[in-house]
């Protein structure tokens, strides 16, 4: 009884190497393709993003990163697609083994973007402007991609109080910098006027007026911030 016992581990064994040589082989035949897939612009995950290739697909929402296994080595079309970007599309030959295939998503448009609304904040290097992206029924826009964008401004001397008050010399016109915060929850968009470059006198205003004009892709829109800190806050 011992000896047949030992005989049915050994046979176990040995059929258990056959099937892992087996799998392995099998599993040596084909290709995996894997890589990142980002924003173009900002290096974001891209919410929502659908990767096909070959028949199968795999769905990220904050992933970085993709892996499709199991691909027969030939030529495909490796596409993806996700909401508010344009489709991507590569040809691509997998071979056996690992591929390594980036893929840099195009942000396509703004959902429902009708409006914009600035927000300032004196900081150490200047004044800080946020750009909340407004929809039509005024709630701000939360997923978006990072699109090409430009920004504008002049700010003038507040003379006078808050609840009355006059438009004084001008102190800053011109291009303001625009930089992209992926911490932020609604101003992902956000500028910066260097102090140096704003012209303050010495007679006591410390509030300003800022009219902006942000420039995207899907048209130009407007702001006035009429509560412009120009000084630095201890």
């Amino acid at each position: 009884m011992r000896r047949k016992g030992i005989v049915y581990v050994i046979a176990g064994v040995v059929i258990a190497i056959c099937v892992g040589a087996f799998v392995s082989l099998q599993r040596g035949e084909y290709g995996e393709v894997s890589g990142k897939v980002v924003d173009e612009l900002s290096k974001d995950a891209v919410r929502g993003v659908r990767i096909v290739l070959d028949g199968k697909s795999t769905i990220h929402y904050m992933s970085k990163s993709y892996r499709l296994t199991g691909i027969k080595p030939g030529s495909y079309t490796l596409k993806a697609s996700a909401p508010n970007y344009y489709e991507f599309a590569k040809d691509i030959y997998v071979k056996r083994g690992k591929n390594v295939v980036d893929i840099f998503m195009k942000g396509k448009e703004i959902p429902d973007l009708k409006s914009i609304i600035v927000f300032t904040e004196p900081k150490d290097e200047g004044i800080e402007l946020e750009i909340r992206l407004v929809n039509s029924k005024g709630e701000g826009i939360v997923n978006y991609p990072c699109l090409p964008m430009s920004l504008e401004g002049r700010l003038f001397m507040r003379i006078g109080t808050q609840e009355k008050y006059i438009k004084g010399d001008k102190i800053f016109e011109g291009p303001i910098k625009l930089f992209w915060d992926a911490k932020a929850y609604l101003a992902k968009n956000k500028g910066i006027i260097p102090w140096e470059k704003i012209n303050v006198d010495k007679r006591g205003e410390k509030y300003g007026i800022l009219e902006v004009t942000l420039h995207t892709p899907q048209g130009d829109f407007k702001d006035v911030c009429d509560d412009v800190k120009l000084f630095k806050e201890k």
